[in-house]
């Protein structure tokens, strides 16, 4: 069946009912991921950027390096963009920190699919990139405004890094099968439901807030 076509009524088209009860299992989780997709547009993206670190980024920023397997490390502020690119440019796919996330997001989709089919969570995971990518590059571009003559792949990095933020929340929302995402917890790790306190939804978190959580080096998580 295509898209835009319907199954006739001359009994070509018979779904049993384990089909129609899995279909129907997936709805509610798909639906919220969509749902966030759309909340993820309406974020304030890259607005906070160089700022001082308030206690409600602390304590996002704590959380995330806690559930990450890293207790004793510190959040520090990034103050310029400058800092920041080098910060950013410096990243290392092999490092200690990137593979606790890959370790997390792996878990995450396995999780995931025992919940929803690989084929509608795929798509719904295109649709988060493709509807998100807009807003991520205007925000971005829009933060870089002021900027002194930096390079045009800075956009491109901070768009990268947000769609990854956001992919792994929705990882997170998926293997929680679809709980609902709530708004209402001003920043207090503690004090979030499980699903709200998984380091990769507190990581997009930070970007939520308008930060741009940089590298993890050594006992330092850089924000700028």
């Amino acid at each position: 069946m295509t898209a835009g076509d319907f199954p006739s009524d001359d009994g070509d088209w018979q779904p049993d009912a384990e089909s129609l009860n899995a279909l129907e299992a997936e709805i509610p989780t798909l639906a919220v991921l969509r749902s966030f997709a759309d909340e993820a547009c309406r974020q304030p993206w890259f607005t906070e950027l160089g700022e001082a670190l308030d206690p409600s980024i602390k304590s996002l920023a704590q959380g995330y390096l806690d559930g990450l397997g890293y207790p004793d490390a510190e959040a520090a502020p990034m103050m310029n963009w400058d800092d920041a690119l080098d910060a950013a440019l410096s990243l290392d796919i092999n490092s200690a920190g990137w593979e606790a996330e890959e370790q997390l997001r792996a878990a995450l989709v396995d999780a995931a699919l025992t919940r929803v089919s690989e084929e509608g969570l795929g798509v719904l995971l295109a649709h988060l990139a493709a509807q998100l990518s807009e807003t991520l590059h205007e925000m971005a571009e829009e933060a870089l405004y002021m900027a002194d003559e930096l390079p045009d792949h800075v956009i491109d990095l901070a768009v990268g890094a947000g769609q990854q933020a956001a992919y792994g929340a929705a990882l997170v929302l998926a293997a929680g099968g679809g709980e609902a995402l709530h708004d209402d917890v001003d920043g207090d790790a503690e004090a979030m439901p499980d699903i709200l306190a998984h380091p990769l939804m507190l990581k997009y978190r930070l970007f939520a807030a308008g930060r741009w959580p940089l590298t993890l080096t050594g006992q330092t998580l850089n924000i700028f």
